[in-house]
């Protein structure tokens, strides 16, 4: 796609508003249409920001290619703003901050500014992925109009009139569809022939594009923040809107949401979510290619505010490190499911700092029932063994019950010098679980137990305010 765009500033397409007009109202060869979005399953994926913004730096050329490349994407959904000359740019944020290396509004640029701008993927996203360039609007409906259903969302009016007059002049009405906070502007791509679906973020406004009012209008579909109560998102289900949820990055919302009606999931990890292990699973860590894999999500993590302190990174050689701090930091392994009912886990964790107290640790959380995030406080969802390591040598085994934890087993072991690496087994059986410290003699702690077999695993490592966590480094997990 870049090799176009250098064609396009060469020629002189994209340096000025009248000559962008003129290309719009140039005559524009009609795509075949091979996918539409009629023929959407009952449940479907969206992609976030390309391909889902956990697994490649969102609306990328790396993110729409890997989108393009994923069975599990049904839209890939990507963001549009208007640029000075007229094009359409393929951005988030109204300003260029936060995943570039400059600084200033979005909307100040001119096309060619705009694709000069470098994405420093390195810093915000992570893992072996280059820096690099946006992409405008022409670019993605040229490289995947027709070939892949796309989910546009323009960012104010005129991105939305951008989108109607590009999707409608190239015939790719039948596969594209857009979404929008505003009503307004979404009456607009209905009365263009486009499908589309109206963003409802929070309680506030629910109350006013509630869902009688909403089909009295003929909105036709809905896509609704996860954080809105179960009671809201039911109540445009029972209206008979066609509604999907966003920001749904773990499979037992998932589950939770289709009895609930839910259709459509837009997820920073479709895969992930969608259940397809052919793809995702892994019995041992894929940390050698530096890469962040499918299902690698933190207990509150966001599309927004990736970075090393909620995400942990990626050191040379092969090895995934979470920073001292005080961030509670316990990440989802999702590459690893399902864990079999028994078998022998192996880790390896590296102490890189200690911190001042002592009782702090890393570890292990396994067998999990569900992937829900991984927590201390009281929680319905919580159901597993936890394997801990305290910098004061201690070794724990517990089982995390709804709304409580219960200690299983606990020793004592050698204290952790800074930069120690600590091995643990861990073996589950049908009646019995077990962790072994082998980093020295061997040390056990086990229990009789059967609650839980589940097929979730987290590493991560503790904190609490106040209290640094261990800087901790991850290698060779695998079973």
């Amino acid at each position: 796609m870049r090799a176009s765009l250098t064609a396009l500033v060469a020629t002189g397409l994209v340096v000025s508003a009248s000559a962008a007009t003129a290309a719009n109202a140039a005559p524009s060869p009609r795509p075949k249409i091979q996918v539409r979005l009629a023929d959407l399953p009952q449940h479907y994926f969206i992609a976030h920001r390309g391909a889902g913004a956990y697994v490649a730096p969102e609306n990328t050329e790396q993110a729409l290619s890997k989108g393009n490349a994923e069975p599990d994407a049904n839209l890939l959904e990507f963001d549009v703003r208007v640029l000075t000359d007229g094009v359409g740019g393929v951005w988030h944020d109204p300003t260029v901050d936060r995943v570039s290396t400059s600084t200033g509004s979005v909307d100040d640029l001119s096309s060619a500014a705009f694709d000069k701008l470098v994405i420093d993927s390195k810093t915000w996203f992570g893992g072996g992925v280059a820096n690099t360039h946006p992409v405008l609007l022409d670019q993605v409906l040229t490289e995947f109009g027709g070939k892949r259903l796309l989910l546009a969302h323009p960012k104010d009016t005129a991105a939305m009139r951008l989108v109607i007059d590009e999707v409608t002049r190239r015939g790719l009405t039948p596969a594209v569809q857009v979404q929008t906070f505003s009503r307004s502007d979404l009456e607009l791509a209905l009365a263009a022939g486009m499908n589309g679906q109206l963003l409802i973020e929070d309680t506030a406004q629910a109350q006013v594009d509630d869902p009688a009012s909403l089909v009295a209008d003929g909105v036709p579909r809905v896509s609704l923040h996860d954080t809105l109560p179960d009671s809201v998102i039911r109540s445009y289900v029972e209206a008979g809107l066609a509604v999907s949820v966003w920001n749904v990055d773990r499979q037992y919302r998932r589950d939770q949401l289709y009895a609930m009606g839910v259709r459509g999931i837009d997820s920073n990890d479709p895969t992930y979510v969608s259940g397809d292990t052919a793809i995702y699973h892994r019995t041992s860590d894929p940390f050698s290619k530096q890469a962040f894999w499918y299902g690698q999500i933190s207990q509150s993590q966001t599309a927004d505010a990736l970075s090393a302190s909620k995400r942990g990174r990626f050191i040379t050689p092969n090895l995934w490190h979470a920073d001292l701090g005080e961030y509670p930091l316990f990440v989802l392994q999702g590459w690893a499911s399902p864990l079999p009912k028994t078998y022998t886990l192996h880790v390896h964790m590296r102490y890189d700092s200690l911190g001042t107290d002592r009782a702090r640790w890393a570890g292990v959380y396994f067998s999990a029932k569900n992937d829900a995030a991984y927590s201390d406080a009281d929680s319905s969802l919580n159901g597993g063994y936890s394997a801990i390591l305290r910098t004061n040598g201690q070794l724990g085994l517990y089982r995390k019950d709804a709304g409580k934890t219960v200690t299983l087993k606990t020793i004592t072991t050698p204290a952790i010098k800074k930069g120690q690496t600590a091995s643990l087994h861990i073996t589950v059986s049908g009646t019995t679980v077990k962790v072994t410290r082998v980093d020295g003699p061997d040390k056990s702690v086990s229990a009789k137990d059967t609650k839980y077999r589940g097929k979730y695993l987290f590493l991560g490592r503790h904190a609490s305010t106040g209290h640094q966590g261990p800087g901790v480094t991850f290698s060779y997990v695998g079973y």
